[in-house]
């Protein structure tokens, strides 16, 4: 009977070490891919002609700290977003940042978790140039937006 279980296990060979960094090679980058392609869907709309374009976001300043809308325009420009309008928002004292959604759908909700903004609301506007607005308030520094120490 013992001779049967040796059969058993010699006839199963164990992957080699570098069949097996093969694979979990293999399966990171097919996540890597997954991961970019579903990113650059989610962030453009189809517009009226059928075209697909990027997600278009208007930042406004509500913090007064200058130049943080700039940066921020950097940093979500490198994901894919059209920054349409940069300036100041009505007011100054916002203490929460606010992402306002100008069109249902659900690319502004995603970059809103994406970005970690806290509030995102739904004031739709079909006149309104962009798909949505973020108000910079003065937790700025917890977005993810790459904010400089």
């Amino acid at each position: 009977m013992a001779s049967k279980s040796k059969r058993r296990k010699r006839g199963r060979k164990r992957a080699s070490i570098g069949q097996r960094i093969a694979v979990a090679l293999s399966v990171i980058v097919l996540v890597m891919c997954a991961a970019s392609i579903s990113f650059s869907v989610f962030f453009h709309r189809t517009g009226a002609d059928g075209t697909q374009r990027p997600l278009r976001v208007e930042l406004l300043n509500g913090s007064g700290v200058s130049g943080i809308a700039e940066t921020a325009r950097a940093a979500l420009a490198k994901m894919g977003v059209d920054v349409v309008a940069v300036g100041n928002a009505e007011r100054f004292d916002y203490s929460e940042s606010i992402l306002v959604a100008r069109e249902r759908g659900t690319d502004v909700r995603l970059l809103g978790e994406m970005i970690r903004c806290r509030h995102v609301v739904d004031q739709l506007d079909k006149e309104a140039s962009a798909d949505a607005s973020l108000i910079l308030g003065a937790d700025y520094r917890d977005l993810a937006l790459g904010w400089p120490e």
